[in-house]
């Protein structure tokens, strides 16, 4: 069942490349809707997370980290492009010999960029509604990206590789089992696994990071504080998705096929002693 999982994942880089050589403009486009679908969850997550905070609730942060899966379901069946999927789907492309390293060089940069331009235009617009135009310094939102921006490069980088690991497992996974409502809730669930640990996915990032500098913050939170985290988890996020789901999977299904083609043989020869 594994190789039913990269087959979609080579299928996946294949589109990608192609939409992306004769349509770079709508291949940007789409890579900027998942930096936007992200940030409207970013929103949401917040925006209802401050409620539980101000109650001293422990439902503070577990709260959004339930709901924040439903950017992937947007992602996915909005035909969106995000940075940190393709990093498995072009890595078993590629080790399969069927897109070339420029190809993923290409890829991941524009999309990246696109997802940049998505968290930040949704920002713009965030910041016209006006709805954290008095938000407190001690607001969620602040404490959160307060922290994130002032970790260790280390821990950064390690919590960049748990999470896409888990980002690219919850896009995996899904491919196991039939019908759209397994698949959402299976989204839902891994994608929890990385809010609720605290992971760092370096898109989500981009439009947190976005949303608060557009907003009143306090003097912790900065621009170059917020490329000081990206670089780094970035750098994790690309480890996590090439390495731990794309090079380990490949690698666990050449073996998987080997014990196939041996059951084979197996049965050709039990049939064959059979008719003797």
């Amino acid at each position: 069942m594994e190789e039913q999982g990269l087959k979609y994942f080579v299928a996946l880089a294949h589109k990608k490349k192609r939409l992306l050589d004769n349509y770079p403009l709508h291949y940007f486009i789409r890579a900027m809707l998942a930096g936007i679908f992200v940030g409207f969850l970013i929103v949401t997550c917040f925006r209802t997370g401050e409620y539980f905070r101000v109650a001293d609730s422990p439902f503070a942060y577990l709260f959004p980290a339930l709901f924040f899966g439903i950017a992937l379901i947007l992602i996915t069946y909005g035909g969106a492009e995000l940075f940190t999927g393709n990093t498995s789907y072009f890595t078993v492309a590629y080790m399969r010999k069927e897109v070339a390293l420029r190809d993923i060089g290409r890829n991941w940069g524009a999309c990246y960029l696109g997802n940049a331009a998505g968290a930040i235009f949704l920002a713009g617009l965030f910041y016209l509604t006006g709805i954290f135009s008095h938000i407190p310094n001690d607001h969620l939102l602040h404490e959160i990206v307060s922290y994130k921006m002032h970790g260790s490069v280390t821990a950064l980088f390690f919590k960049g590789i748990l999470c896409n690991w888990l980002v690219c497992l919850a896009v995996f996974l899904p491919t196991q089992v039939k019908g759209d409502g397994a698949k959402m809730a299976m989204m839902i669930l891994v994608v929890f696994l990385f809010f609720s640990a605290g992971f760092e996915h370096s898109i989500a990032n981009l439009s947190l990071f976005s949303i608060a500098l557009v907003s009143p913050h306090p003097d912790t939170i900065s621009i170059g504080a917020a490329i000081y985290n990206l670089i780094p988890v970035t750098l994790g996020n690309i480890v996590g998705g090439a390495v731990f789901v794309g090079m380990l999977y490949q690698f666990l299904s050449k073996s998987a096929t080997r014990l196939s083609l041996e059951d084979n043989l197996n049965r050709v020869d039990e049939l064959a002693r059979k008719a003797k």
